[in-house]
């Protein structure tokens, strides 16, 4: 069995917290602009926390915002993953 360290896992949790916000965000980004090719670009640690699986709900923290995204399939997949 691997030793586990603090920051292993803190590195880990940041990487699929980093991979995940921008995942939520690219759907946001295209919803306000139908026709924007453009990357998303975010900078600074980014959080995902779901709020509620049933109802698709997660907060996405960037530097010191929120954003409250509703994306059923995104939630599901992410809460299966953590499962």
């Amino acid at each position: 069995m691997t030793d586990s360290t603090r920051r292993g896992f803190l590195a880990m949790a940041g990487a699929g917290a980093a991979a995940v916000g921008v995942a939520a965000l690219a759907p946001a980004a295209d919803a306000s602009t139908p026709s924007s090719s453009k990357a998303v670009t975010v900078t600074g640690p980014v959080v995902a926390y779901i709020h509620d699986v049933s109802k698709g709900e997660l907060s996405v923290m960037i530097g010191e915002r929120e954003v409250i995204v509703h994306d059923h399939d995104l939630v599901n997949r992410l809460a299966r993953a953590a499962s």
